[in-house]
């Protein structure tokens, strides 16, 4: 049951999309350059165990040499060279689709090649904010700032790529935000927005 004040109007006017404010008039910003040698060295890292994988078939002694068995080893490695390519090729081009926009009440994140994916987090929705460096990434002086949310783990946003300067000012400005919310729901617990693993 909704129960007004005397004094409130209810108003339920429609809107008409085609006057809404756009994402389009948003400018991402990208990830730090180093970024792509992080997620260069990683991705060589996990082909380089899918190509031994694909190579394994030539050194099984077991297998034997029969001709059409060697065909079959051929087309396995084949693939997996393939495969390997297609991966490489595929995250060097994501990295550069990625960015991010920190606006006056969210925060947004774009990602994909294949698959455009935006997507937005209100600062209310915002239960703690860490940041992660991984020790690849702490090598290039960058690191991954996380928003955990009400929403449970499909409503998180993770970026990476970002040098740890900037993720400690968005994380900042993200508290600033947020605390005075948390604040106002009884939350007094505000540790959890303190968060930095190494």
């Amino acid at each position: 049951m909704l129960i007004l004040d005397m004094n409130t109007i209810f108003s339920n006017q429609q809107i008409n999309t085609t006057e809404l404010p756009t994402t389009d008039a948003v400018i991402f910003q990208p990830l730090h350059v180093k970024y792509k040698r992080v997620v260069l060295i990683s991705t060589i890292i996990f082909l380089l165990f899918i190509l031994a994988l694909g190579a394994s078939g030539f050194y099984l002694p077991f297998l034997g040499e029969d001709s059409m068995l060697l065909e079959y080893k051929a087309i396995v490695f084949g693939t997996s060279v393939g495969f390997s390519l297609f991966v490489l090729v595929l995250n060097m081009l994501g990295v550069s689709k990625k960015g991010y926009a920190v606006r006056e009440h969210d925060i947004l994140y774009k990602s994909g090649v294949l698959h455009q994916k935006e997507t937005t987090i209100p600062f209310n929705r915002v239960q703690h904010v860490e940041i992660y460096e991984g020790a690849l990434l702490r090598l290039f002086g960058l690191c991954r700032i996380e928003f955990f949310t009400a929403g449970g783990s499909l409503g998180d946003l993770k970026i990476p790529g970002l040098p740890l300067e900037e993720a400690n000012k968005i994380k900042a400005y993200v508290i600033e935000k947020v605390l005075p919310q948390a604040k106002e729901r009884g939350e007094s617990n505000t540790q959890d927005f303190l968060n930095t693993e190494q």
